[in-house]
């Protein structure tokens, strides 16, 4: 059992501690696998809201950093989104409505809470919420909770908002989509700090620490409870019953490095086949 619980231990990734800034360039972030999504398949017809991206040029990012700290329920986390076109008036670009994060925690196909940012008139807030009452398990089903959990003002160190420049961000173009007239695209980040997610969830019944596996469905909105925009790695639908499982929706499973961490029957299964492999030897 020992031998098991240490490979267990082993086979989780380790990260450094470093982490990149909300302006830094996206090639000190970490790129989330299969994060693209169709340009155009907003559903309201606002460019600034629809999320884009490809496998050369993701729609997602994340950032972790355990700020020199032991604790593996502290420290900043981060996210990065690609959206299609600046929002705001001409000559002054500003996010126009809202992003939301939905975060697996437990795997069980269900969103437990989301972190976002909210912008109601001239207030831009970055929050964490609950997910609403519902299943939470497709986007027929899913809400967002109406009060915060927790709510940031926005500042130069948790939130930035700029075009893409694939010279420093990586990627092969700045512009994705046609339809935005070959205006770059933009990017939403965000930090939180991740000692408040882990105690929202733990009011929730679920422990997380920054080696769990979790799986994010990335997505904008107009309204502070619903998402009614556009959501990654999906066409539309989003009055569909179909889970977010079947639709694709969601991320791969990784810690909050954004290194892959694999499914519990997955690792389970490694670990008893190295455990019979070193059983055999000895």
């Amino acid at each position: 059992m020992k031998s098991l619980l240490f490979f267990l231990g082993a086979a989780l990734p380790c990260f450094s501690i470093d982490a990149a800034t909300v302006s830094s360039p996206s090639t000190q972030w970490s790129a989330v696998a299969g994060s693209a999504d169709v340009a155009d398949d907003h559903q309201d017809g606002n460019t600034s809201s629809d999320i884009v991206g490809t496998a050369t040029n993701p729609a997602f990012f994340t950032t972790f950093s355990d700020n020199g700290s032991a604790s593996h329920t502290d420290g900043t986390l981060g996210f990065r989104v690609r959206l299609d076109a600046a929002g705001g008036k001409s000559g002054n670009p500003a996010l126009d409505g809202m992003v939301w994060v939905g975060i697996d925690a437990n795997q069980n196909g269900s969103v437990d809470a989301f972190v976002g940012v909210n912008v109601q008139g001239a207030s831009t807030t970055i929050e964490i919420r609950d997910s609403g009452s519902g299943a939470n398990t497709s986007p027929s089903s899913t809400a967002l909770a109406t009060s915060t959990a927790f709510s940031y003002a926005t500042t130069s160190a948790n939130y930035n908002y700029r075009a893409v420049n694939y010279t420093t961000d990586g990627g092969t173009t700045n512009d994705l989509s046609t339809s935005s007239n070959d205006d770059p695209d933009y990017y939403v980040s965000f930090t939180i700090p991740f000692a408040n997610l882990v105690s929202f969830l733990n009011s929730q019944g679920i422990a997380i620490t920054d080696q769990t596996g979790l799986r994010y469905v990335v997505a904008t909105s107009s309204a502070t409870t619903s998402l009614n925009q556009d959501v990654a790695q999906m066409t539309g639908g989003l009055t569909s019953t179909t889970s977010w499982q079947s639709l694709g929706a969601f991320s791969p499973t990784m810690n909050a490095a954004g290194q892959a961490v694999p499914e519990p029957a997955a690792a389970l299964l490694g670990a008893l086949g190295a455990l019979g492999l070193l059983r055999r030897r000895r």
